[in-house]
């Protein structure tokens, strides 16, 4: 006769190790499983109650790897913004910083309106069919020296390198 001791041991091998199986070769496992025990009922609720104490603790565990991964991202950006302001303050002062270094963004720069900025205001040639303010027309006016008015080119954005062996 199989002791409870015993069902529960099995039962216990047979979640541990069912991430080895397939859905078929489980289910043959559990049949076995099953029929060596008395009480097929009994080993039944076993194997499900330890497979859902399983369930619960591996869903607890993945949500504090979330919880962990959120609070470790977010240091990394404290970190970042602190290391940005850093290197920009030296750049500022004519110095460099070994390790790290400013860049620019990918892309255009942005342009910069003034609040009561109207489109159809703009020289035909830097206009859209639609009027709209034509970002590339009035950058390339700007770099050729034109004088747009209540346009001008922001200073491009940077973010933070970390740079490798320094």
């Amino acid at each position: 006769m199989t002791t409870t001791t015993q069902l529960i041991h099995e039962a216990s091998m047979l979640i541990e190790t069912s991430i080895d199986y397939t859905p078929e070769e489980f289910d043959a496992a559990l049949a076995a499983f099953v029929s060596a025990a008395e009480s097929k009922i009994a080993a039944l609720r076993i194997v499900c109650k330890l497979a859902e104490g399983r369930a619960a603790t591996c869903k607890a565990e993945a949500e504090a790897y979330t919880a962990a991964a959120k609070a470790s991202a977010n240091t990394a950006g404290r970190v970042k913004a602190l290391a940005f302001a850093l290197v920009e303050a030296a750049e500022a002062a004519g110095e460099t910083l070994p390790g790290a270094r400013l860049q620019p963004n990918g892309g255009k720069p942005a342009l910069r309106f003034v609040a009561d900025f109207d489109p159809a205001s703009l020289p035909f040639e830097l206009q859209r069919v639609v009027v709209e303010a034509d970002g590339d027309a009035i950058r390339a006016a700007i770099a050729r020296g034109v004088l747009v008015p209540g346009v001008d080119v922001a200073p491009q954005s940077r973010h933070l390198r970390w740079v490798e062996g320094k």
